[in-house]
């Protein structure tokens, strides 16, 4: 059930710490796991949702209500994860030991898992992240679209061609069967 029409309610009366409380409620794990997946890292990703929540209690008075809060937020996120990676000169290494530790939130033990990471390491930015919000997030094109600052055709290709490279990396490892069902 979507929390938005909560938020909308009480960001409507003005009850800006109320709208808040129920966004943060509602959203810190989707946002965590954003965030988890651009730093590949949980003390980073702490970090960057903290910051993002900054920002959000900061700006929530100037949100102008033209997305949803969660896809406003999810912008939030996305350029806080990114600001970390520049300013830390880390970018995506192929190690994805913290998604995949038993200690993660994300644990999975799959080999099928562990190799979609492997593939979306070797992905450029835009389509990496476009595939984690599509393929994990579940978020809708449009919601990329202005989470990202792209259009919505944008985001399609993106997908589309993370999702062929994804592919490839399967094919290439006979792990065909597996992956027609995850992609």
């Amino acid at each position: 059930m979507s929390k938005e029409p909560t938020i909308r309610t009480a960001f409507d009366r003005g009850d800006f710490r109320l709208a808040f409380e129920a966004m943060a409620q509602a959203y810190a794990s989707d946002f965590f796991r954003t965030a988890l997946r651009i730093v590949l890292d949980h003390d980073a990703a702490n970090d960057v949702v903290q910051e993002a929540s900054i920002k959000m209690w900061q700006k929530l008075p100037l949100f102008r209500g033209e997305s949803m809060f969660k896809t406003w937020g999810y912008r939030i996120v996305v350029n806080e994860a990114l600001t970390y990676l520049r300013k830390n000169q880390r970018y995506v290494s192929g190690d994805f030991s913290d998604l995949l530790a038993p200690s993660s939130p994300l644990y999975n033990g799959d080999a099928i898992l562990e190799e979609l990471y492997k593939a979306m390491a070797a992905l450029p930015d835009k389509q990496r992240i476009t595939f984690q919000l599509r393929y994990f997030d579940d978020n809708a094109y449009a919601d990329i679209a202005v989470t990202l600052n792209r259009s919505k055709g944008a985001c399609k290709a993106n997908y589309h061609h993370a999702v062929n490279k994804i592919k490839k990396h399967f094919n290439e490892l006979n792990l065909t069967g597996p992956v027609a069902s995850i992609l």
